[in-house]
């Protein structure tokens, strides 16, 4: 029979053990300090932007923030945590780096030896390569040679890569490869007669206490595991396809969490893990500032020891370990944003954030039902004649931006000279015309770095319309989508050019930054130029880019009879009225 004071101490024993288990619950999520309170500000506010991932940030020692953001799971509301687990990519590449660096570590391999001293079946053309090409991408192998996800075995696979043809010699030059690691992972299970998974746990993730690190050996029903969103499309998790095969095995697909890749950090400040004489292999840069599944950059804050990785399934990842200012970040994201990895919208705020800089953050918004939101669809038309189209969706609106005057509207509202913008777009399609007619002078005389970078950036331009040649048929006209605010460099915009062929269209981006050409790169699919607005009021919304970093306010105009009648940018110099067009009866 239960008793007054038998009641007391169950109570109290019941009270004391869910203290316990909230705090061991709440260990992992962390924000101390100002600057820990800043950067959640700063990623609590952007969310409802387009956010969802989590950050570890640490320094001098100390952890100042490990928070997940935005959702894990959408379909059954289940949030993303500092105990998440995510996709790190191709920052795998540094564990069979570290793997490599193991071994030698034990006198089994040398990074100076051949490959065909370990694999067999090495045709002549290759001979010459060595485990060094291969863990710095100077192998000459090609990047892939199937997709992550489809069933391929180690020794077909090994053939299969051999049998291809070099796209230069061992050593000329540096070209990322995939295929390059997935050797060295051969290798690795071949010389410690272990699978590479059980090598990397027993080598590597065991002794640096990293227990929810890797392909299928973690306890992964003990975590969650984010999915991969592009849009609305949910891509799943990797434990739910084909995983891990040999398309992907060594150069990416492994899975961690924040607080795993923080425990790798640390156990590469020491020698748990590797001896000083490795983790100076390891660390030293070759060919484009490229160590052994590293880059080693020299910044404004010191040297910076990064990877990233990600795919086109929704997933990007990054840990940058800034040595001299004792500073590591480590970013995992589960969605895409505008058709990009969501790392590189905002990797360069987080980096300003942590070293004292400031970032523009979006004030609170207030929820809002579709139904509601529906009332202010349509085009709305620019006295310029850009055109603005607001589309409804679950928690705000989406506002596209046709033509330059209203990308102008919506990425540089604090500007009043706006010409720069169209001079881009006009220089850009300059260089693709005279590129498709073998003409590269127009390029030349607008490269940065031209000595460096001229002949890199004209082959990638003359191999990729080669390659989209049978997709596109001959290219019979180049366009512009628009000139925006780059994602990649703060300060620099970036402008999407179409050459638009017989059968279809192949994108280029091209990144400018004071009148010269920082970048050229690809664009695998139309970009939509377009900002997410959320409500602030019943008329009034507030409009974030993630990657230009900048607020942009409107209202709405409303009649009488509680019709829209337009919409309004409120900019520093003052409103920029657009009319609602009205839809034509038929």
């Amino acid at each position: 029979m239960l008793t007054v004071k038998n009641i007391v101490t169950l109570l109290l024993l019941i009270f004391c053990f869910l203290s316990i288990f909230a705090s061991a619950k709440n260990d992992t999520e962390i924000v101390k300090g100002e600057l820990g309170k800043k950067l959640d500000l700063y990623l609590t506010r952007i969310t409802p932007f387009g956010f969802s991932g989590a950050l570890l940030v640490a320094k001098d020692g100390e952890i100042i923030l490990n928070q997940g953001y935005g959702m894990a799971i959408r379909s059954k509301g289940i949030r993303n945590t500092s105990e998440t687990v995510f996709c790190t990519g191709s920052i795998t590449k540094q564990f069979t780096a570290a793997g490599i660096m193991k071994l030698e570590m034990q006198g089994k391999l040398n990074t100076n030896d051949p490959i065909n001293k370990y694999l067999d079946g090495v045709p002549q053309d290759k001979s010459g390569i060595t485990l060094h090409h291969l863990l710095t991408h100077t192998s000459g192998l090609v990047q892939d040679v199937g997709g992550d996800y489809e069933i391929a075995n180690r020794d077909e696979t090994v053939k299969k890569v051999l049998a291809q043809p070099l796209e230069f010699n061992a050593g000329e030059r540096f070209e990322y490869t995939n295929v390059g690691y997935s050797l060295l992972a051969a290798i690795i299970e071949k010389i410690s007669g272990k699978s590479y998974e059980e090598f990397l746990n027993e080598q590597l993730f065991k002794p640096a206490g990293m227990y929810f690190t890797g392909y299928r050996i973690p306890e992964w029903d003990k975590k969650v595991v984010a999915h991969w969103y592009v849009g609305d499309t949910d891509n799943g998790i990797p434990l739910e396809k084909p995983f891990p095969y040999w398309n992907l095995l060594g150069n990416g697909g492994i899975l961690s969490t924040t607080e795993d890749m923080y425990k790798w950090h640390l156990a590469l400040l020491g020698e748990k893990v590797l001896s000083a004489e490795a983790k100076k292999k390891l660390f030293t840069p070759f060919l484009n500032d490229y160590a052994y599944g590293w880059d080693v950059l020299q910044t404004p804050h010191g040297i910076l020891i990064q990877h990233n990785g990600g795919s086109d399934l929704g997933n990007s990842a990054e840990i940058r370990r800034y040595i001299d200012s004792n500073v590591v970040t480590i970013l995992f994201c589960n969605q895409f944003y505008n058709g990009k990895p969501l790392i590189d919208a905002v990797r360069d705020k987080i980096e300003n954030l942590v070293f004292g800089g400031d970032v523009e953050i979006p004030p609170a918004v207030m929820a809002s039902k579709p139904d509601i939101l529906r009332r202010f669809e349509g085009k709305y038309k620019l006295p310029s004649g850009g055109i603005l189209t607001a589309c409804a969706g679950n928690n705000g609106l989406v506002i596209r931006a046709e033509g330059q005057e209203a990308i102008n509207a919506l990425a540089f509202p604090e500007q009043e000279n706006l010409s720069l913008y169209n001079d881009l777009n006009a220089r850009s399609v300059t260089i693709f015309e005279s590129a498709i007619k073998g003409d590269f002078k127009p390029l030349g005389e607008m490269l940065a770095n031209k000595e460096k970078r001229f002949e890199r950036v004209r082959q990638f331009i003359q191999m990729r319309m080669e390659r989209n040649k049978e997709n596109t048929g001959e290219i019979k006209n180049v366009g512009v989508l628009g000139t925006l605010p780059s994602s990649f460099e703060d300060g620099a915009v970036e402008t999407i050019v179409e050459l638009k062929g017989e059968k279809g269209s192949v994108l280029f981006l091209l990144v400018w930054k004071d009148g010269k050409n920082l970048g050229v790169g690809p664009v695998e699919s139309e970009q939509v130029i377009s900002m997410p607005f959320l409500p602030i009021s019943e008329t009034e919304f507030t409009g974030y880019h993630l990657g230009m970093a900048k607020n942009v306010s409107i209202s709405f105009n409303i009649s009488d009879g509680d019709s829209v009648l337009s919409l309004v940018l409120h900019k520093k110099s003052g409103k920029l009225e657009a009319v609602k067009v009205k839809k034509q009866v038929r």
